[in-house]
């Protein structure tokens, strides 16, 4: 990436546990170049940085939509370039209405978005969990099991299908399902779940079925570093549609 670019950049990004394995992995590739610091203040803002902070509560999105969203207006807003947040593999299961869900964030995102015309506004995907596999699971399906771990995976996908479709071309994606539901060779990772391919994050890049490895996080963190740095390279060259 352009360092003269990023190094420009304000940012903050609110998350919970994934998101603080990415943070960690940013930290140690950004070095020198943008400085790392855990708050919420936007005393902060008055010089380049990349402030993250905890947002909302674990398996409850709509807090983490509100709690942004507050963040946002106490301040950040005034000064930030940049802001983003993450949902959790744990806030989307079979149960979660998906749309009502996504209209809260989408109606949501468009508030701050009126109200702060010059911050960046960038959307994430949520991120997946590594399900299991095998003849028993295939077997325990076909004799008509529910498999809730398929069932949450295939929910969190559609949520995401749902942020694709609605930002994907805007250039204001990281797309960090996509990015842990591909192997290194670039081939994808998936199952295939009451005849829809469904991603599912590739099992070498976790320890525990969802929190990343320290691999699997710095190569999400250089993805994102990569989409930041593209941002302060259309703000350079007066993109406003950014």
């Amino acid at each position: 990436p352009s360092w003269d670019g990023l190094a420009r950049l304000r940012v903050c990004f609110g998350h919970q546990s994934v998101g603080a394995d990415i943070v960690k992995a940013l930290s140690a590739l950004t070095g020198n170049h943008l400085e790392v610091i855990e708050t919420n203040d936007a005393e902060v803002l008055q010089h380049p940085v990349f402030v993250h902070f905890r947002v909302g509560q674990n398996r409850d999105p709509f807090s983490k939509i509100q709690a942004f969203a507050q963040v946002i207006d106490s301040g950040v807003g005034q000064r930030v370039d940049i802001a983003l947040f993450k949902l959790c593999y744990v806030d989307i299961n079979a149960n979660t209405d998906i749309d009502t869900l996504f209209l809260n964030y989408q109606s949501t995102m468009a508030l701050l978005r009126e109200r702060y015309p010059k911050v960046i506004f960038l959307h994430v995907t949520v991120p997946l969990m590594c399900v299991r596999g095998g003849v028993m699971i295939w077997l325990r399906e076909k004799a008509g099991c529910v498999n809730r771990e398929r069932e949450d995976q295939s929910r969190r996908h559609a949520y995401n299908q749902l942020l694709r479709d609605a930002y994907g071309s805007s250039g204001r994606l990281f797309d960090l399902a996509e990015i842990e539901a591909t192997y290194p060779d670039g081939a994808p990772s998936f199952f295939l779940y009451r005849g829809e391919l469904v991603p599912t994050l590739v099992s070498g890049y976790t320890h525990a079925g969802g929190h990343l490895t320290q691999r699997a996080s710095a190569r999400a963190a250089e993805q994102l570093i990569f989409r930041l740095d593209a941002i302060a390279a259309s703000r350079a060259d007066g993109c406003r549609e950014l």
